[in-house]
């Protein structure tokens, strides 16, 4: 009886202290990472009776505060708008809002919030993005990604662009599971659809943020946005992304993980009488960074004893941010696209209440090239060099969609279309003898990698310790007279891609709906690929250095493969009202085959397709009167001919494994708690991926050069167990100005970070902090954030995989130290 009174007091006391807590409309209110579909809400609605005549007798009392709530937002991830809790598919969305708030500034970040993905992006031109387990090393680039790419409905066909677009972003939707039915070959694991922001719906906007570390490292967003007219709008947005790096190269004196990109998008949007509207984006993408940022790791003495007469600040600590190779390796990547998109009202029709019609198209353009130091040491023995990349492709897609009367329950909604793509893509790269090599192959490493040997019981210490001490000697020497000897890839694609799909919601009753799905696609890929060795020597020695190393051979094949597939899907959705619904699906999905664009001999070129299935079990739910809100999937995953990379001592082989399955959790909750001021995000999810058969498996290169191993029954690399995100945030007004402070706890259990699980691969579980404070006025026109991401400086690795030339070393990617960093946004 006396808690109302005494309630009342407190939020008294504390509007005294701190001022009344903020009213903030609902497009205002920062989304949480983890239920970051959800939007805030104040409703002012009656208290009950009781309360009411309790709190008479108190005429001093505060009033009663609005009561928060969650509504939902409007997603596009079954190509059609939809609120989220009528998706029947594991979904999290990241708002833009609070993708920028948390200075979240890539793919790698922003997937930390999201159950059950990694993006690792060591290379811009090969980033590495996992879910649920499975995933694609895109080093070598014949491999297509495993998780596709959607941006503003357009599909791209390489793992580069993931790297282009963070900037200017409406939201970030992750699908897990195969999205064949839909999205099409490639989207085995899944989908990243992302959406960029367009024109204001009136009037004009503006808005810009700079952001500068403690490493001086700065970014610039920005981006201005009108209504022309009642029917014209354009947005056009900039980013300028300048890192310093903090990787330093003691032999060649710079930091190997810098970055320059500049990027810009352009968007024109056409609102139609009701019936047409149309959209135009054009995007532009430019980077410049030096490469590779890895380091040698786990030296055994013999390799430290070589090394050090070419660097004697060699060293193999992998948590230090030093490195030392003697190539100033360099990598610059361009792109552009452009895409047209037009919808189109027809009414009713076809005994349809409501039918629709779409069009989209887009063209790309990327450029890669790279150069770079192969072996990562202070010698000068291996290079990729004019690592030259140009892909393009054209898409089309026609689409249907609508919604009518069903012969018996409550009515039907459809999406059906057709879909078309062309990609062609040809890199020239190659394998080149620097001046060491010559005494490399008289070291312990050379004489070991050309013999095949195990790493214990070398005959050759005393030849290769001496050969050590003479190195840069002999190199210079023997370099001269053998001159250019280099090991050439030259691989064209072209890729044909047709489809025609259909997915089917038959809302059966007023809580019970069905959703069929198939796509139909074909594909046509004609390929030339060709392998050559060149040195001076060839005529008379018939064999080159490098080949020999390698194990290469001359050759050229003319390859055509055509694959047909089907990929199906079949959804249960229970919904017992708009806060709790249930649902079930199954689906298959598939990832092309195709040919090795990085190989030394031709044989066992090609590899196959993989393909999957998927169960899902799952539940999206509000509680606590929708200030609480929860979502989580049960899910089994089930993959054959899994397509892995396995290192060949020198390089990377494409092959298939036999089969391989994941099973696990994925959760998402935000709640608006009862002390106004707080709110919480998190995440959680749980995960059992493992080979179901794969005999023939690389094997660490401990147990010999080329040797193989059994890892049926064993976890996948990139696979942790356990991963989980917790996100709590404080909001006051102190006088004139709102204060935010964020905080982030992130936790990830240990994993390896190579196919053949080598011990020296496993990253331990860590905990990683995170926090920032935000000051803005109660107009949100400007702001001020001081935060800091890592706040313990916990040293963890990315990755870490065999190194070229010396067996038993390793080549490690560090993450990100701790940073200091401040933000200045305005908007008007």
């Amino acid at each position: 009886m006396l808690l109302l009174p005494v309630a009342a007091v407190a939020e008294d006391e504390l509007d005294a202290l701190f001022g009344p807590p903020p009213t903030v409309a609902s497009e205002q209110m920062p989304a949480g990472p983890a239920a970051s579909e959800t939007q805030v809400q104040n409703t002012s609605e009656p208290a009950p009776a009781a309360s009411i005549q309790l709190a008479q007798p108190a005429p001093t009392a505060a009033p009663r505060q609005p009561r928060r709530q969650i509504e939902e937002i409007v997603v596009t991830a079954q190509k059609t708008e939809q609120s989220l809790s009528d998706v029947p598919v594991s979904v999290t969305a990241l708002q833009g809002e609070f993708l920028k708030n948390n200075n979240v500034v890539n793919l790698t970040e922003a997937s930390a919030y999201v159950p059950n993905v990694r993006v690792e992006s060591t290379s811009p031109s090969s980033p590495q993005v996992f879910i649920r387990g499975f995933g694609t090393n895109t080093f070598n680039p014949s491999f297509e990604p495993s998780v596709g790419l959607v941006q503003d409905e357009i599909f791209y066909a390489r793992g580069a662009y993931f790297t282009e677009s963070m900037f200017d972003l409406e939201r970030i939707e992750v699908l897990r599971g195969p999205q064949g039915t839909l999205f099409g070959k490639n989207t085995i694991a899944g989908v990243f659809n992302i959406v960029t922001r367009g024109a204001p719906e009136q009037g004009v906007e503006a808005d810009l943020s700079y952001a500068r570390n403690e490493w001086a490292d700065d970014r610039l967003e920005a981006g201005v946005g009108a209504r022309l007219s009642e029917r014209w709008g354009v947005r056009l947005a900039a980013l300028e992304d300048h890192r310093h790096g903090r990787l330093y190269n003691t032999t060649i004196d710079r930091y190997e993980d810098t970055l320059e990109q500049s990027a810009q998008r352009l968007r024109l949007d056409y609102q139609g009488d009701g019936r047409l509207d149309f959209g135009l984006v054009g995007q532009r993408s430019e980077s410049q960074v030096h490469f590779w940022p890895r380091q040698l790791y786990e030296l055994d003495d013999d390799t430290r004893s070589y090394l050090q007469n070419f660097d004697p600040q060699l060293e193999d600590n992998p948590h230090d941010f030093q490195t030392s190779f003697d190539y100033p390796g360099y990598m610059n990547k361009d792109s552009w696209s452009a895409a047209a998109h037009a919808d189109l009202e027809l009414g009713p029709m076809l005994n349809l209440a409501g039918l629709n019609t779409t069009v989209v198209l887009g063209v790309s353009k990327l450029h890669v090239d790279q150069y770079q130091d192969l072996d990562t040491s202070p010698a000068d023995l291996l290079r990729l060099y004019g690592d030259t990349e140009d892909y393009q492709q054209y898409s089309a897609e026609w689409r249907f969609s609508g919604h009518g009367d069903a012969p018996w329950g409550q009515g039907l909604e459809f999406v059906a279309g057709l879909f078309a793509m062309q990609t062609d893509y040809h890199i020239v790269t190659g394998i080149e003898a620097g001046q060491d090599l010559a005494s490399y192959a008289l070291s312990n490493d050379g004489l070991q990698l050309l013999s095949g040997g195990a790493i214990a019981g070398i005959p050759f210490g005393g030849l290769g310790q001496l050969t050590g001490l003479l190195a840069p000697l002999l190199g210079p020497l023997v370099g001269g007279v053998i001159g250019q000897d280099r090991y050439e890839y030259d691989f064209d694609q072209r890729v044909q891609t047709y489809a025609a799909f259909a997915q089917l919601s038959w809302h059966l009753d007023a809580h019970w709906s069905i959703t069929p799905g198939l796509r139909i696609n074909r594909e046509v890929k004609d390929i030339r690929a060709k392998g050559e060795t060149q040195c001076r020597t060839k005529p008379l020695t018939q064999q080159c250095i490098v080949q020999l190393l390698v194990s290469g051979e001359d050759y050229q094949q003319f390859i055509e493969r055509e694959e047909d597939n089907l990929s199906p899907k079949l959804s249960l959705m229970y919904r017992h009202d708009d806060d709790l619904s249930l649902f079930a699906n199954w689906s298959r999905g598939y990832k092309s085959g195709g040919a090795n664009a990085i190989s030394f001999t031709d044989g066992e070129l090609e590899y196959e397709p993989e393909t999957a299935t998927a169960w899902e079990l799952g539940i999206k739910s509000h509680w606590l009167q929708r200030s609480l809100s929860l979502n989580a999937t049960l899910y089994r995953m089930d993959f054959d001919d899994l397509q892995v990379l396995a290192f060949n001592s020198v390089f990377f082989d494409v092959t298939n494994a036999a089969s391989a399955y994941s099973q696990g959790l994925e959760l998402d909750a935000y709640w608006l708690t009862p002390y106004q001021p707080l709110n919480l995000a998190a995440s959680v999810g749980w995960l059992d991926a493992r080979y179901d058969r794969y005999v023939d498996a690389p094997a660490p290169v401990s147990d010999g050069v080329n040797a193989q191993q059994d890892l049926s029954g064993k976890t996948l690399a990139f696979a942790p167990r356990w991963a989980a995100t917790l996100s709590p945030t404080l909001e006051y007004r102190l006088g004139q100005h709102e204060f935010t402070l964020g905080l982030n706890a992130r936790y990830q259990a240990q994993q390896y970070t190579d196919t053949d699980l080598d011990p020296a691969t496993r990253v331990p579980g860590h905990v990683l902090y995170s926090a920032h404070l935000r000051v803005a006025p109660p107009s949100q026109r400007w702001s001020v954030t001081l935060g800091a991401k890592n706040l313990s400086d916990k040293r963890v690795l990315n990755q870490a995989i065999d190194s070229a030339l010396f067996p038993g070393t390793f080549l490690a990617n560090q993450q990100p130290g701790r940073v200091v960093y401040g933000k200045f946004s305005l908007q008007w």
